[in-house]
């Protein structure tokens, strides 16, 4: 599965190039070093996850909310338009930023024609298999 750097200035390319308008679900991930090879594991409640997903969300058009998510975490857009991007700020969080550095944040998307349910499924799977849901999501 195709990873996207968030701050990367062809974001929005990549996404029009791969899916137009189309939605779906998207992850949140940190690549483990510069090379964008591999994700940092997240340790969870039961076992590490090694996709190392630490936000799950939706989008009816790729485009309009990945593109919202970017602009909540880059500091030069300063917008709190996903809240996402407010968790992974909030002040409590500086030890967390350091283990999942911004220049290395990644999004993957997964195409699909119903994304709230598909979401919905993905974070009740994600639950089942590490005791919790990932880290900048919350419950209700």
């Amino acid at each position: 599965m195709d990873k996207f750097i968030v701050d990367s200035e062809e974001l929005w390319h990549h996404i029009n190039d791969l899916y137009k308008n189309k939605g779906g679900v998207y992850r949140l991930h940190c690549f483990s070093s510069d090379d964008h090879q591999d994700v940092i594991p997240v340790h969870r409640t039961i076992g590490a996850d090694p996709d190392g997903v630490l936000y799950i969300g939706k989008a009816d058009c790729f485009l309009d909310r990945v593109i919202e998510l970017k602009k909540s975490l880059l500091p030069k857009y300063k917008t709190d338009t996903h809240i996402c991007g407010r968790r992974y700020w909030n002040d409590m969080l500086y030890r967390f930023r350091m283990q999942f550095p911004l220049e290395r944040l990644c999004v993957s998307l997964v195409k699909s024609d119903t994304p709230e349910e598909s979401e919905k499924k993905e974070l009740e799977e994600y639950c089942i298999k590490f005791g919790e849901i990932p880290p900048l999501n919350r419950m209700g």
